[in-house]
């Protein structure tokens, strides 16, 4: 594995506006400087915390919610004069709310935000600053790029709590009949693009004209993902400055005339699009694709018979490769907010949620993956599906440095609206070429705003 590829790590994003961030930024320089003196570990040994906390996240999986659940409850045994109020939301309009209760100081102490959304958030100091509260030991204890996720100009603002990745969930019955033979079961062997567009053409054949290959999960927010192709072909979003738009280039054009390919050969359903209403899971559940694209937080969903599949009827392989293999960083960090009342109780919650055996319990339950080194090797014993989490692991392994460093930027909010916004176009009659251009200029836009 190249330097530049992490070692092992493996919702989407609610976007904090433009227009918000700039009153956010406002407020806080009305707040005063954020503290920048203390030494790191300065205060890590926090010791005994009393007092109420709010954390809010939006509900995901049952096993999401109960291991919340038993972390709230290991923590308040830990620290019998604490209490941890959680306040489970709708992903729809969360981080809406979090803004609006940022800027009136209303917000709950401590706040779910995934990687995408994270850099505009501690770009504009409106989070608690946990420099002060983690020894070198503790912040060397994550997988370096994850843990660069939650930093900003050296100091550090939350903690990498999971991530997750794509890999291909398939029918075993729908390749089987479009003659299709061993599929990989080690990422060396994963597709290649030539070798995955074969595949799609067999069951293209074989498969009724209302029914497709696959499904991709680049739908409304997952837009990102489109640059897994992107990075598979040896380029990249952004420049090493992060300053301006990298996407018109050689790769830029192979990922683009690659991906138009899904739709002008109806590999993909005409409606898989970037503002669809269906996403890749539900093509899949319904049957009206044979494979699809998903993150490993869906496996729970996929397993459940009642939603479509029994047992081992479908199972999971790697995402295809070009020059490289690659693929798109998801999961969420956890948070507090600048403003909380009790800040120390606040940060020993934090890192009370990122301890091994709280980690390892949540990635457990909830089918994801952890962001410690000392879980990075170590086999997990997943609640739905084991058998089929080892090819989300080892996929996770090809998230590569620059597409983390890409994904937290402070404008990737914007970014990501962009790529909403010109993906849609670029599948619906552009040209490759037209299709690159407006892509880079729209994210120069993006990056500038």
């Amino acid at each position: 594995m190249s330097p530049s590829q992490l070692t092992r790590r493996s919702l989407l994003a609610g976007a904090l506006g433009l227009g918000a961030a700039s009153v956010l930024s406002g407020c806080v320089a009305n707040n005063g400087p954020m503290p920048s003196s203390a030494a790191p570990g300065s205060k890590a040994d926090i010791g005994e915390v009393e007092g109420t906390l709010r954390f809010a996240f939006w509900g995901g999986s049952d096993g999401e919610n109960t291991g919340f659940a038993r972390a709230k409850a290991g923590f308040e045994k830990r620290h019998p004069k604490a209490t941890i109020e959680l306040q489970t939301l709708p992903y729809d309009g969360f981080f809406s709310g979090i803004d609006r209760g940022i800027l009136s100081r209303t917000a709950p102490d401590v706040f779910r935000v995934d990687y995408t959304s994270i850099g505009k958030y501690t770009s504009h100091g409106v989070l608690l600053d946990m420099t002060p509260y983690l020894s070198a030991a503790e912040s060397k204890a994550f997988l370096p790029a994850l843990y660069d996720a939650v930093r900003f100009e050296g100091r550090t603002y939350g903690v990498p709590h999971q991530t997750d990745t794509s890999a291909i969930a398939f029918s075993r019955k729908a390749l089987d009949e479009a003659g299709i033979g061993a599929v990989p079961n080690r990422l060396e062997d994963a597709w290649t693009w030539e070798e995955f567009a074969d595949v799609s053409t067999k069951l293209r054949k074989s498969l009724p004209d209302d029914k497709y290959p696959f499904a991709y999960d680049w739908t409304a927010a997952g837009a990102y993902r489109w640059a897994s192709f992107l990075y598979q072909a040896g380029g990249s979003l952004l420049t090493p400055e992060l300053t301006r738009s990298a996407v018109d280039s050689d790769a830029g054009k192979k990922a683009m005339a690659f991906t138009q390919r899904f739709f002008d050969e109806r590999w993909v359903p005409a409606n898989n699009t970037i503002k669809t209403t269906v996403y890749s899971d539900n093509f899949f559940l319904n049957q009206t694709v044979a494979m699809t694209f998903v993150g490993d937080f869906l496996v729970p969903e996929l397993a459940d018979g009642t939603n479509g599949y029994q047992g081992g009827e479908w199972t999971t392989t790697y995402m295809p490769q070009d020059r490289a293999a690659a693929s798109d960083l998801g999961g969420n960090a956890i948070v507090a907010t600048r403003d909380t009342e009790n800040p120390e109780l606040a940060a020993a919650f934090l890192k009370f949620l990122v301890e091994e055996d709280q980690m390892r319990d949540f990635c457990q339950r909830a089918n994801e993956l952890p962001t410690l080194l000392s879980l990075a090797d170590t086999p997990l014993d997943y609640a739905v599906r084991p058998d089929v989490m080892g090819v989300f692991t080892q996929q996770a392994t090809t998230i590569t440095e620059t597409a983390v460093r890409e994904t937290v930027v402070p404008g990737f909010a914007s970014v990501n609206t962009a790529l909403q916004d010109q993906l849609e176009l670029a599948f619906h009659g552009r040209s490759t070429d037209q299709a690159i251009r407006s892509i880079s200029a729209a994210i120069d836009e993006a990056v500038a705003a």
